[in-house]
């Protein structure tokens, strides 16, 4: 070999090894970049129910990733499967709150059995309105994934095909309360308490408070919420109103005994304790309706008691998880009981609107550092503008903050 041709093979074989170095990178490469892969699916897909402002569709997105790989999402868009129409992108501050991560401790075996607020498996709570006349059959997610962490661009996932169940119906129930000056709190709208609250208890997942609704009472002439001291539970004008059957059923459930909340104070959360003295009525077809925070010792029924509609069951007060005095009220399906079951939708037979809150003026107030809870309770009838005339509503869901007279 000639000193000229063995320059030639080294320089060949350099390049090789070179190349080979490149390839091999190149592979390394190629495999930190691949995305897991997600599937996106929904537990309970959402039953369209309609209050006074729209259709409302309500559900959870799971989100179930291969490997050990950490979900970032960015922000997610609702889709019509169909005409591939965008029907909902929550704004940011609403996606944030919406996005539910999975626990990065494993849950324990007690917190498995026994219940406990986190979850095993990501999700998002989306909640958004349609018109009657515009309900999808279906809908389709394209979700956007932060990957900085990896030193990537974001990536875009479409897909997770989620069917709206408009084969079932919203129950049709009676009021749970009667008469005029009902204030509905914690309902229709993307994040509420309500419905951003999973609970895992006996190793599932569930929502029971997906539909739950919140109410006090206010005087349905001056709009006030409390008369004297507001400290003290009892000078809340919804404290010991009654509370009634809101369909013909069976008592499946009792709960008594919690002590009430004699002051303005909100107990920490207990699984044992958090929905206070309740009820639950089995009301046909799988459906049971729940009343929380009774009046201890107030309770009119046992288990095993038929009831009617609008029979008295007890009286509303402030027992368990509860800052002021009202009524708790859900209708659940999957099993017997508030705790571990999942919210279903309903709407009621009738009622009027009667006022509405001034939002712009109670904003204003609450942007100011001092101004609290109770100072808005205690003048919460210089929010209130009534209405000339009742509006009639049948078959609805009231919005949240809407002030209605049940008959």
């Amino acid at each position: 070999m000639t000193i000229p041709q063995y320059f030639i093979l080294m320089a060949i074989g350099i390049i090789l090894l070179f190349s080979a170095g490149c390839t091999q990178i190149n592979e390394e490469q190629k495999q930190t970049t691949q995305s897991p892969a997600i599937i996106m699916t929904s537990p309970f897909p959402p039953i369209p129910v309609e209050s006074t402002g729209g259709v409302n569709i309500a559900y959870e997105l799971e989100l179930t990733t291969s490997g050990n790989t950490t979900l970032v999402p960015e922000s997610i868009e609702v889709i019509d499967a169909n005409t591939g129409k965008t029907l909902y992108i929550p704004e940011n501050d609403v996606f944030t709150k919406s996005y539910t991560p999975a626990s990065s401790i494993p849950l324990t075996s007690e917190e498995l059995k026994n219940g406990t607020k986190k979850i095993t498996i990501p999700r998002i709570s989306i909640w958004f309105k349609v018109s009657p006349d515009a309900i999808p059959d279906k809908l389709i997610h394209r979700l956007v994934l932060n990957q900085s962490a990896i030193g990537l661009s974001p990536l875009t996932i479409t897909g997770g095909e989620v069917i709206v169940r408009k084969d079932q119906k919203p129950v049709i129930i009676g009021a749970p309360v009667k008469g005029p000056g009902w204030v509905i709190m914690e309902t229709t709208e993307p994040t509420t308490h309500h419905f951003l609250m999973p609970v895992t208890i006996n190793n599932t997942t569930t929502v029971d408070q997906r539909f739950a609704q919140d109410m006090f009472y206010i005087d349905p002439v001056s709009g006030q919420a409390v008369q004297g001291n507001i400290t003290l539970a009892d000078n809340f004008l919804a404290y010991g109103k009654e509370l009634v059957a809101v369909a013909n059923g069976t008592v499946v459930d009792v709960r008594d005994g919690v002590p009430d909340n004699e002051n303005f104070n909100l107990p920490p959360f207990s699984f044992e304790t958090g929905t206070g003295n309740n009820v639950v009525i089995d009301i046909g077809d799988g459906k049971y309706a729940c009343y929380c925070h009774i009046i201890p010792g107030s309770i009119k029924v046992k288990k095993g008691d038929t009831v009617k509609e609008g029979q008295v069951i007890g009286l509303l007060g402030n027992s368990g998880q509860s800052e002021i005095p009202h009524l708790h009220f859900e209708v659940v399906t999957g099993k017997p009981s508030i705790i571990g079951s999942e919210g279903y939708p309903f709407v009621y037979r009738s009622f009027d609107l009667i006022a509405e809150l001034n939002k712009t003026t109670l904003d204003e107030k609450f942007s100011h550092p001092d101004y609290d809870n109770k100072k808005y309770y205690s003048e919460f009838g210089n929010f209130v503008n009534f209405f000339a005339e009742p509006k009639p509503q049948e078959n609805k869901l009231q919005e949240n903050w809407a002030i209605v007279r049940f008959p």
